[in-house]
């Protein structure tokens, strides 16, 4: 082995670390330096390490393992090449091509009887290659069932909104049947229940549209596979890792959606407080509580940050959407307390 190729082998495999490292630190440079140490890695080390190790062995079976452990590695960097840039397809390909890579490489190892007589830094850096595919499958795992976790989380909240959302048009058509039956001697019930109605629709419907811009900004082209499922918001396990995205597009400077949220959640809780009865304290509480805005105190400094950061920073898709689909329900929950509580009035 070339101690040219030897030394590209363990630069590459700090540079793949490396980028590792500020990939999981969001940092920018992390895409970049992730890539170019991938690909030198493989390119400029993997190859010829193989090429060479089947020159020596062209007698047995080593042969035909390096063709399977090649296509392994063209399957794997594809994959990696996708899942980075959020392509489609990008996980199903790493774990296909990770799986054949290791296997190849474990029975080169079995069969090559010359790997005994060589010195152990011609394949350390194959070693390290080795234990950083299996972490990256094992983190997989784990990222894959709590991204699940939140997938069912966000079914659920869609689900009851869809209750409640059935609840409060069963409450306004008996107010507007008391109206109608002119149980109500003044408008003034109407115009509040209407315009919490109103508001309400609008704030959800808000809500809705940021979710759907969400996910095309994160999806991009792949989007057009959920054309008609967006009420369920259920993503491919690729896109919920593009968290620099999603971060950007809830909290960039002054044109975030998570402060024009915020500002609509105040105003909606202003306006449904107002057009309340104020001694009515039980309401009340339900709805500060449900429409709360203020972040939550968590014991350290660096954890008391703002409403917008506590909820959409650093977070990925699926935990937003989840996220989001919860505002969505507690504001449908708030609608239902306030048309019971104008039901029961009218009614008394």
């Amino acid at each position: 082995m070339k101690k040219e190729v030897l030394i590209w082998g363990y630069l590459s495999s700090f540079i793949l670390l490396l980028g590792a490292i500020f990939l999981n630190h969001n940092f920018v440079a992390g895409k970049v330096l992730y890539l170019i140490g991938f690909f030198a890695f493989n390119v400029g080390y993997l190859i010829p390490l193989f090429y060479v190790v089947f020159k020596e062995n062209q007698e047995n079976q080593i042969g035909l393992v390096l063709i399977f452990g090649i296509l392994g590695f063209i399957a794997f960097l594809t994959g990696v090449s996708f899942f980075v840039v959020n392509w489609g397809g990008g996980i199903v390909l790493i774990y296909i091509g990770a799986g054949i890579l290791i296997l190849a490489i474990l029975t080169i190892i079995v069969f090559a009887r010359r790997f005994y007589e060589t010195h152990i830094d011609s394949w350390f850096p194959v070693l390290v290659f080795g234990v950083f595919i299996v972490g990256s499958l094992l983190i997989g795992m784990v990222h894959r069932h709590v991204m699940r976790a939140f997938t069912i989380r966000n079914i659920e909240s869609v689900e009851m909104y869809q209750l409640f959302k059935l609840k409060n048009k069963v409450l306004y058509s008996k107010l507007i049947s008391l109206d109608t039956a002119q149980v109500i001697n003044s408008n003034t019930y109407v115009n509040s229940i209407n315009s919490i109605k109103n508001e309400t629709v609008n704030l959800i419907d808000y809500i809705e549209n940021i979710k759907i811009s969400l996910i095309k900004e994160v999806e991009g082209d792949t989007y057009k596979l959920f054309d008609g499922k967006t009420l369920l918001n259920l993503v491919p396990v690729q896109s919920n890792v593009e968290i620099n995205t999603v971060s950007r597009f809830m909290l960039k400077k002054n044109v975030g959606k998570a402060y024009e949220l915020k500002s609509h959640i105040e105003n909606y809780k202003h306006l449904v407080i107002e057009l309340t009865a104020s001694n009515d304290t039980l309401l009340n509480k339900v709805i500060e509580l449900n429409l709360k805005t203020e972040s939550f105190s968590l014991g350290k400094v660096s954890s008391n940050k703002s409403w917008e950061q506590q909820q959409f920073y650093d977070l990925p898709l699926i935990t937003v959407l989840s996220e989001l689909s919860n505002i969505q329900l507690k504001i449908s929950i708030v609608e239902c307390e306030v048309l019971s509580y104008y039901y029961n009035l009218l009614n008394n």
